[in-house]
């Protein structure tokens, strides 16, 4: 479904909140880019910086702070110090930031971005901030190591590797670094919580080059927040049944994420926007619990037990 530019303002929680305020941060940022297309630096997540471009997400962060309020919401109820993320698709590093944050220096941050005229920017953004806790790949995430064909668009948070349907966006096409996770992580004894991946469509081979991730038990198993979009997956040549019987296959449930911490069994029949971020775990019930600020204790007489916990992220 396919919303007009007014339509989708008037969803923007910026707008519903403060529609002035909203309408002049638009119309500021359209004029900052006519005088300079220098990025510049703002405030970032109350105590951070970040640096932002000229890009689609780059104005969604000025806007909003996050480009996916419900991404950011997540990760700040389910993220805890000493924790391990990996950030498939970091883009300019929103949500590298905000988990380096979390973490803290006893947890691990692997940040992935094959453009080249946007790394420099996510690692400005990361040296500003101080995180020695971040590890920055300039690298794409598939199903191999190797290299592989990359499509650079005019609007870089499109961009992706090579598709089979080529953008009338396409500017450019590159040759970029690959990896898979299942390489880069082998023989590493520390615990993945969690896998972000944002690849305009390529998730399929992400999670392919995952399968001894993906086959963990699931008390080792990460969990993984990841962009469900049928239409960019054609564009790959596969469909999203694909992707969710592969996850299936290896024992994970799929979930719509609701803020607030509530997880709701996803239905890919149901109506959808064209474009949502889904959860994918083995283990539901500590899930939520971490997610609502509660301890997960294993099933014991048959029955779960679960005590509150106090939690602060900020």
């Amino acid at each position: 479904m396919t919303h007009s530019p007014f339509q989708r303002l008037l969803n923007r929680r910026d707008f519903q909140r403060n529609p002035l305020k909203a309408v002049m941060k638009r119309l500021w940022w359209r004029l900052r880019w006519k005088v300079t297309d220098q990025p510049y630096v703002i405030p970032f997540a109350e105590t951070l910086k970040i640096v932002i471009p000229k890009t689609g997400s780059g104005a969604a962060i000025y806007y909003q702070e996050f480009s996916e309020p419900e991404t950011a919401d997540f990760l700040l109820r389910f993220l805890r110090p000493g924790m391990v993320m990996f950030d498939i698709g970091a883009h300019i590093g929103e949500y590298t930031l905000l988990a380096a944050k979390i973490v803290g220096a006893s947890g691990q941050i692997y940040a992935f971005e094959p453009q080249s005229h946007l790394f420099p920017i996510l690692s400005q953004s990361v040296e500003m901030n101080g995180f020695t806790q971040v590890v920055l790949n300039c690298a794409a995430v598939s199903d191999y190591v190797g290299e592989i064909e990359f499509q650079i668009l005019d609007e870089p948070t499109l961009s992706s590797i090579r598709k089979q349907v080529v953008s009338e966006q396409l500017a450019k096409i590159v040759s970029v670094d690959c990896t898979s996770l299942d390489d880069y992580w082998l023989n590493q004894e520390r615990k993945i919580d969690l896998i972000k991946v944002d690849v305009e469509g390529a998730e399929k081979f992400v999670f392919q080059g995952a399968t001894r991730l993906l086959n963990l038990p699931s008390h080792l198993a990460p969990i993984w927040i990841f962009e469900y979009a049928p239409n960019s997956y054609a564009d790959f040549g596969y469909q999203s049944l694909e992707i969710l019987q592969l996850l299936k296959q290896y024992g994970y449930e799929v979930y719509q994420y609701c803020c607030a911490g509530h997880l709701e069994i996803f239905n890919p029949n149901a109506h959808l926007p064209d474009i949502i971020n889904l959860i994918a775990t083995k283990d539901r019930l500590s899930l939520l619990a971490q997610i609502q600020g509660q301890e997960y204790l294993p099933v014991i007489d048959k029955k779960v037990n679960v005590k509150n916990r106090e939690h602060s992220v900020r």
